[in-house]
């Protein structure tokens, strides 16, 4: 099931950001992949270097021209979770709506649970992103209520906006690292250079290719890749 769910019970710690460069790199290494925006906001496209006037085709709207931004076809998705017939292929495990070989890179909003449970038992991999501030830390029981954080089978987690320079946020990926292991996927440092990217509506790459982000983006994009088997699937279609 090639679906990655981006969502945080914690809202402003980078979800959409996340997506967006979960996406675009990608699409760089070769996937085929389209990204969902099902957040009111309608955010997802400023992190391509889309400005907010500029409106997406609806997922479910066969007629609507396109748009491919960096390798990644754009859509919103923020109609279709309210699409009864959308809603009926979810309840459906053995028939979902994003077999094939596809990647489909979902951006929810942190107080969409709704969306989030539908979209989960089709997900391959929910990246959950943090920040090293105690909000994001207290709601880590919000994740999955009910199930402790390192018992989700699924779930990945990714400490964004990383300073050392601060003592609270480096204890903080202390603790993460103890806490999750190998579920913390990856770290991205605190780089200015990532909201004057969106502010100027140009990518980030494009913008600052010399971001620290950037770096660490990319050691990330290879950890999502293994975790949410997307290795094996790309070696099995050239075999």
């Amino acid at each position: 099931m090639p679906l990655i769910l981006c969502h945080s019970p914690k809202g402003g710690v980078g979800t959409s950001f996340i997506a967006a460069q979960l996406a675009i790199h990608l699409a760089q290494r070769g996937h085929d992949v389209s990204a969902l925006d099902f957040t009111y906001q309608d955010s997802l496209k400023l992190y391509f270097g889309l400005t907010p006037a500029q409106g997406l085709p609806e997922l479910n709207d066969g007629s609507a021209d396109q748009i491919a931004v960096s390798g990644v076809a754009l859509f919103s998705a923020y109609g279709l979770r309210r699409d009864a017939t959308f809603q009926d292929l979810l309840g459906k495990p053995d028939h979902s709506p994003f077999a094939g070989k596809k990647i489909f890179i979902a951006d929810v909003a942190a107080g969409d649970r709704e969306t989030k449970d539908m979209l989960l038992p089709h997900a391959a991999l929910h990246v959950c992103p943090l920040h090293p501030r105690p909000g994001s830390l207290a709601a880590l029981p919000k994740v999955e209520p009910g199930t402790a954080t390192i018992d989700l089978a699924k779930t990945g987690f990714v400490l964004n906006h990383l300073d050392d320079t601060h003592r609270l946020s480096r204890h903080t990926h202390i603790f993460l690292r103890e806490l999750f292991g190998s579920k913390l996927l990856g770290t991205i440092r605190r780089d200015e250079a990532v909201n004057e990217a969106s502010a100027m509506f140009e990518p980030l790459a494009r913008f600052a290719p010399a971001s620290v982000a950037l770096n660490d983006l990319r050691r990330l994009v290879t950890t999502v890749e293994q975790a949410a088997g997307l290795v094996e699937a790309a070696e099995e279609a050239t075999s």
